[in-house]
């Protein structure tokens, strides 16, 4: 198995539900989060020497956990095929593969929720939508949190 191989995977998981989802259909999060779990090794490994590979994974984490917060309070002001969008957008941002275990876990938990939030907001049936929208902004904030104060 090549490096590219556990990539290809999820692209294909997240292809594959993407043709599969019309407007209304729910996205299902198993099938991105098994071929996350090939990508996200517990030891990392890599073939370019990186500076402080952890500090690296710290920043993206960071970076990205600020990212989804403030998509989140945009996506909240829209409307929701808007919002689904959007939240879907970050639901498909992974975590690099020096992620350390602790912050990976954390943020494929936020990723859970978004999906759930965008299955929420494209279920018209659904007028009680504030559920996900807290659960989706808590997880945000439960990864922004760990990412906040940087390893040492």
């Amino acid at each position: 198995m090549t490096n590219r191989d556990p990539i290809e995977a999820i692209m294909q998981a997240l292809q594959r539900q993407e043709s599969e989802a019309s407007g209304s259909e729910p996205i299902f999060v198993e099938t991105i989060i098994e071929a996350a779990g090939a990508f996200l090794p517990r030891r990392p490994t890599q073939t370019v020497r990186i500076e402080n590979p952890g500090r690296l994974a710290f920043n993206d984490s960071l970076i990205k956990a600020r990212y989804a917060s403030t998509i989140l309070r945009v996506a909240r002001t829209s409307d929701r095929k808007t919002a689904a969008r959007l939240v879907r957008a970050i639901a498909c941002d992974l975590p690099l593969r020096i992620e350390l275990p602790e912050i990976a876990d954390v943020h494929l938990r936020a990723i859970v929720s978004f999906v759930q939030l965008v299955n929420s907001l494209r279920d018209t049936t659904n007028s009680s939508e504030q559920r996900p929208w807290k659960i989706a902004a808590d997880a945000a904030a439960t990864w922004l949190r760990a990412v906040e104060s940087p390893p040492e």
